[in-house]
């Protein structure tokens, strides 16, 4: 049984009974969540760093020096050589660890400059094609129809490519001869499937496109947010059908999208990353320290850098390109913004604690399966969203690794 089922599987215990359920098992539904607690901001700024690196949140080891045995005389012949090697290693390391730290310092700055001087290059080589985002927003309307987002989605060769494999492995649009679809058959696809599966498969193909290009920088991250996203979207959808409260595919629309700005760090910092490099290691050259560009080298991608920026600045970069996009059917910058301008989740609009409260159980669901919170910090996270136990044990049965059922 899993740790979940352990946890939340248990019966419901009549409202007589509650005084005597154990403290700290289940959250208690209150309805007033007031402002973020210490617990709860903590857990939310863990989160993107366990979305950078789950290591970043467990004990470091401490280094031991290695030590010459006790047990053996070194005579003075063998003891020289052998402390010249020791300090031309912890030399070798030293300028190491204190070039990595100079590159480190120079990527943060550059992203700090180059976020507080945005412009449209940078807009449009790490955000989405506003194409796309204008076929989704055209997708939510009533007189959505494929003649106006086909133009929109034909011009993007890759994410073309990415929806003729998702049909293929899902089986659906196969020609009369049996054979696999190709990118030149996509036109027909899109007239085939119609708006009402498009509305949810479009998204999903877009946004996996973007996470797919950060994953060449940075695998693992973009590979967590990812998964995150499908788990935010599909409990997201749930929750709106589950409530009414809200549209089910706008939920699950925003639900994709709300993570824009981490995505957008994952890329400013790898090209700063890159940047950076470059420069120093031209430098050492330059100088004759052929050694210390061989050691840039080693230095694969700047975590450091990721872990110190993506809490602080990805919600308010999220909605500042939702606005950017100018979406008139799709709430999305709106929404977005209440995540940042928000004191707590009370003052959320319906739409936005659906979404909230998604997030929150994707924190929860992969935090706690890590062993990263304990019962009591869980507890608190969703009780401050308002998630009961039933709200839980209905997500739980969701299934989260797979686009949404296609049919109309």
């Amino acid at each position: 049984m899993s740790r979940f089922k352990k946890w939340l599987g248990k019966e419901d215990v009549p409202e007589t009974e509650e005084k005597a359920q154990p403290k700290g098992i289940a959250p208690k539904l209150e309805k007033k969540s007031g402002l973020k607690s210490n617990v709860i901001k903590q857990i939310e700024t863990d989160y993107y760093r366990y979305l950078i690196s789950k290591s970043l949140l467990l004990p470091e080891e401490v280094e031991k020096d290695t030590e010459i045995p006790d047990n053996r005389i070194l005579l003075d012949i063998e003891l020289a050589p052998a402390l010249a090697r020791q300090a031309e290693k912890q030399a070798s390391k030293d300028l190491f660890n204190a070039l990595q730290a100079q590159l480190f310092q120079d990527v943060e700055a550059r992203v700090e400059n180059k976020l507080a001087n945005l412009n449209d290059d940078l807009w449009k080589r790490f955000t989405i094609d506003q194409n796309l985002m204008d076929a989704v927003n055209i997708l939510m309307t009533k007189a959505a129809s494929i003649s106006r987002i086909k133009p929109l989605i034909l011009k993007d060769a890759s994410l073309i490519r990415n929806f003729v494999s998702v049909l293929n492995r899902l089986g659906m649009g196969k020609k009369n001869s049996d054979k696999p679809l190709e990118p030149k058959d996509a036109e027909l696809c899109l007239s085939s499937l119609g708006v009402e599966k498009l509305r949810l498969l479009m998204p999903n193909l877009i946004m996996h496109e973007s996470m797919k290009e950060s994953g060449s920088k940075f695998n693992q991250p973009s590979r967590k947010v990812w998964l995150h996203l499908q788990i935010t979207a599909t409990a997201a959808r749930a929750l709106a059908l589950e409530s009414g409260a809200a549209d089910p595919d706008e939920a699950y629309i925003l639900a994709l999208f709300h993570e824009m700005g981490a995505t957008f760090l994952l890329h400013m910092v790898d090209d700063s990353f890159q940047e950076s490099r470059r420069e120093i290691s031209k430098q050492a050259m330059e100088n004759g320290a052929s050694q210390v560009s061989h050691q840039l080298a080693e230095i694969k991608s700047a975590i450091p850098v990721l872990e110190r920026i993506i809490p602080s600045k990805a919600v308010k970069l999220s909605a500042e390109i939702a606005n950017k996009y100018e979406l008139n059917f799709l709430r999305l910058g709106a929404v977005l913004g209440e995540f940042d301008q928000s004191m707590s989740y009370d003052e959320l609009s319906p739409i936005a604690k659906i979404i909230s409260q998604a997030r929150c159980y994707s924190i929860f669901k992969q935090m706690f399966k890590e062993d990263l919170i304990d019962k009591r910090q869980a507890a608190a996270l969703l009780n401050y969203y308002q998630l009961d136990g039933a709200k839980v044990k209905l997500l739980n049965s969701q299934k989260y690794l797979k686009i949404p059922k296609l049919e109309a």
